[in-house]
């Protein structure tokens, strides 16, 4: 499977070899959320909460070292520097660290202050009562005010009685939120095709969708010359992400409302499976019968994929590639899909932000450089590069307007955001990687007519309720 979790082929990291120097995926819910504010602080259940005020300082001329798991190209060296020189008591330790090695110093109790995570770990470390309560900290900001904050930063907060997502206290904030479903797509493929444009406000079905892909990919023999659709996180499979996708846009889910149980035996969980099964052997993507040779975002600038799931973060990634960069007016953009008789919603799968850990031994400090990155002129700058949707409305204002591709863009995702309603459901008692390994084990033999959908679905749900019930044993919830 493909599934980089932004790590080693990290769209950012790819962004920035484009560049040439170093810069920038809640509960099962339909509505959306009010946004926290003085007069309606979250209170709640929460684990670590420190209030501001009670922090003490460490000692006048004594100089404290935050160390921190964001990218190189997040925080970077240059804005370390300079974030130093203003604050001369506090040093700044990157500490590169991939899921592996992270939970390994979890393990060891060798935490850093600050940790980067997207929304589908959020849960994970909420439970597991390593991260701060920030509501307080937002309350007594001048910088992230929570007045100011759009709605979508509500994917932060986690109720952990309810187990639901986008309740509850805020533990977090984006660095980088987008619709990540939503699609670019290449003008001179369609046109080669003489297939007209998809629109740009009207969702296609994923049935349509995947029609459309069958007319846009090419081969040579069994040589796949030119991919329909690409998702550029993942195959075009079953996965976690697009079966989480179809079931929140079914109003459904694989998941108990408490999480603490699967069921993939659901019937609409099995006629998802089956599209999936079906979509494989169509070979409209890269998948494990025809995996990709290289990261799917390169097979776009190369011409070689008509249609790619990526975000808003697309436009940044377009605006940044050499291969692109000055045939910008090649490229559209289209809604994320919608399940066949369901809603639309075009969610935030893996919006990236930070948390603070809650046992940080200086939380004054790391809260003044979680609010001076998150907050401030590095977040601007990635703003301004089309390479991220910020958490608050005065930062909103930065997004790129100049160009024709610019007001596409930006008029793109005013409407596309309407209908950005929640996060992907992730189970808090599971791991995303302990997911991705049900799904190779037990639905890959499907594709090669060694299971059928049925079978594969009895084995996933047995052997996820195995791993949810040690999930919540490690959290002593039995």
């Amino acid at each position: 499977m493909m599934k980089n979790r932004l790590g080693a082929l990290s769209l950012y990291t790819l962004i920035i070899v484009c560049l040439l120097f170093v810069s920038a995926c809640s509960g099962n819910s339909s509505r959306t959320e009010e946004a926290p504010s003085k007069d309606n602080p979250s209170a709640s259940e929460s684990t670590g909460t420190s209030s501001p005020t009670a922090l003490q300082d460490s000692g006048e001329g004594k100089q404290v070292v935050i160390r921190h798991t964001m990218h190189d190209h997040e925080f970077t060296p240059e804005k370390i520097a300079e974030f130093e020189q203003e604050h001369p008591n506090i040093k700044i330790e990157t500490v590169p660290a991939d899921y592996n090695k992270l939970m390994s110093m979890i393990t060891a109790g060798d935490v850093p202050d600050i940790i980067r995570v997207d929304l589908s770990e959020l849960p994970g470390y909420v439970a597991k009562g390593m991260a701060l309560d920030l509501t307080d900290y937002f309350n007594s900001s001048s910088v992230l005010k929570p007045d100011d904050f759009l709605p979508y930063v509500n994917q932060f907060r986690f109720d952990r009685v309810k187990g639901i997502q986008g309740e509850g206290p805020i533990y977090g904030f984006p660095m980088d939120m987008s619709p990540d479903f939503s699609m670019i797509y290449n003008k001179k493929l369609f046109e080669a095709a003489q297939i007209p444009f998809p629109s740009s406000t009207e969702a296609m079905s994923w049935s349509e969708l995947a029609d459309l892909a069958k007319k846009l990919t090419k081969k040579n023999g069994d040589q796949v010359t030119q991919y329909g659709l690409a998702y550029y996180k993942g195959d075009i499979a079953a996965n976690q992400d697009l079966l989480n996708l179809q079931l929140l846009q079914l109003g459904s889910s694989a998941y108990s409302s408490d999480f603490t149980s699967a069921d993939y035996t659901k019937p609409e969980v099995k006629n998802l499976l089956q599209f999936w099964a079906d979509t494989v052997k169509s070979t409209i993507g890269p998948n494990p019968l025809h995996p990709a040779t290289e990261w799917v975002g390169q097979l776009f600038v190369e011409n070689k994929v008509a249609m790619m799931m990526i975000g808003y973060r697309g436009a940044g990634f377009l605006k940044a590639n050499p291969l692109t960069k000055d045939r910008l007016d090649d490229f559209g953009v289209a809604p994320a899909p919608v399940a066949d008789k369901g809603t639309r919603i075009s969610p935030t799968g893996f919006g990236t932000g930070a948390i603070i850990y809650s046992h940080s031994k200086h939380l004054k400090e790391a809260w003044e450089v979680y609010e001076w990155f998150l907050g401030g002129k590095p977040e601007e700058e990635l703003v301004k590069a089309s390479l991220a949707l910020p958490g608050t409305r005065k930062l909103m204002e930065l997004l790129p307007k100049e160009t024709d591709f610019d007001k596409m863009n930006f008029a793109f995702i005013q409407n596309e955001l309407k209908y950005n309603k929640g996060a992907l459901p992730f189970n808090p008692y599971l791991t995303y990687q302990g997911v991705d390994s049900v799904f190779e084990k037990y639905f890959t033999p499907v594709y090669y007519n060694k299971d059928t959908v049925d079978g594969a679905a009895k084995k996933m749900t047995e052997e996820l309720n195995v791993l949810i019930r040690e999930g919540m044993q490690l959290r002593g919830n039995r």
